[in-house]
């Protein structure tokens, strides 16, 4: 019975070995190419724990098992990184600027937060936040009486949905602003940017929205059904809109990445995009960037409010930069929380 156990829990470590193996190489694969590899990335932070808690049971009970897990787990460590801040110093810096992304949900258009007052107050948060930019995503200003403390802005307007937009505001002149076209975009799923003069220099601003999941609250609602048939139909169901998902933002980001290595300015990219650290979106995106989290966050960083350890909002930036005080904003005035840090132009 023990060894028939033992073979159970190696076929077992096996399994999570080769998805680990999986979820590393998964950044680097378009999903259009291959998206079955997407899930693994998605579960990266699940597969991780399951292999760090083989790596102990080997350890106590047979280790010439133990080395492979130690290879894999080691490997591992910088795609952990992106998940898990360590810094601890903050410091003012009073030539740095203050840098915000954030999805407002349409600064709670159908009532989704059962609370009065939710646009103004997701109003006076930003106004108090000091900011030198801001990034929105769902932006919804359809009777244009925003009254935001920001100088210049760029308002994005979407394809299908003309009250969504995006927007970049910022105190500092804005002397060129587009949006990014992207084939096959729909809703809010935008892509714009500005180019901004800040003192002697001049940077190029990019507010990215990439597909969402789609998910609504019956698919959840039929995977923890007791009845069979609806558990099946959630879990296809929530696997079709994944793939579709998948599929898209590596479609979006490929064409948003040809127009980024074409910058003749240093780059902030600020963005919700609906995918983890360890997806093709942010590897792409993030490619010889610096991700203003793991440079100056503490924690998990969880932006994304419904699952408390997810991060899907970003800051990232040219290595010519450099982020301190990057802060996962508490305030629940929206699906999302805020992000922001503060960067010094080098």
């Amino acid at each position: 019975m023990k060894k028939f156990l033992h073979h159970i829990i190696f076929f077992i470590n096996s399994f999570i070995i080769l998805s680990l193996f999986s979820s590393l190489i998964s950044p680097f694969i378009n999903p259009n190419l291959f998206w079955p590899i997407s899930f693994f990335g998605l579960f990266f932070p699940i597969i991780i724990s399951l292999s760090i808690i083989l790596t102990v049971f080997w350890y106590f009970y047979n280790r010439k098992y133990i080395w492979i897990n130690i290879i894999f787990l080691f490997v591992s460590i910088p795609f952990l990184s992106r998940y898990i801040a360590y810094n601890n110093d903050n410091f003012f810096e009073k030539n740095g600027i203050k840098v915000m992304s954030y999805n407002v949900r349409l600064f709670n258009k159908w009532g989704w937060i059962e609370e009065d007052n939710i646009k103004q107050e997701s109003i006076n948060f930003i106004n108090n936040q000091d900011l030198d930019i801001i990034c929105i995503q769902e932006y919804y200003n359809p009777n244009n009486d925003l009254e935001l403390n920001f100088k210049y802005s760029h308002i994005g307007i979407q394809k299908r949905k003309e009250d969504w937009h995006m927007a970049i505001y910022s105190k500092y002149p804005q002397i060129n602003k587009k949006t990014v076209n992207i084939d096959g975009a729909r809703m809010n799923n935008s892509c714009i940017y500005s180019d901004i003069v800040v003192n002697d220099d001049t940077i190029r601003v990019y507010n990215i929205h990439l597909a969402s999941n789609f998910f609504q609250k019956k698919d959840l609602d039929y995977i923890i059904s007791a009845e069979k048939e609806k558990v099946k139909s959630g879990v296809l169901g929530i696997g079709k809109k994944l793939k579709y998902s998948f599929e898209r933002r590596g479609r979006e980001v490929s064409q948003i990445k040809d127009h980024i290595k074409n910058s003749p300015y240093p780059i902030i990219i600020c963005g919700d995009f609906n995918d983890t650290p360890v997806s093709y979106a942010y590897q792409q995106l993030g490619y010889n960037m610096k991700d203003a989290f793991i440079e100056s966050g503490k924690g998990i960083g969880a932006s994304f409010i419904k699952i408390p350890t997810l991060r899907i909002d970003y800051i990232f930036l040219d290595k010519k930069f450099r982020s301190y005080n990057f802060t996962t904003h508490g305030q629940k005035f929206s699906d999302h929380r805020a992000i922001s840090c503060s960067i010094i132009l080098d």
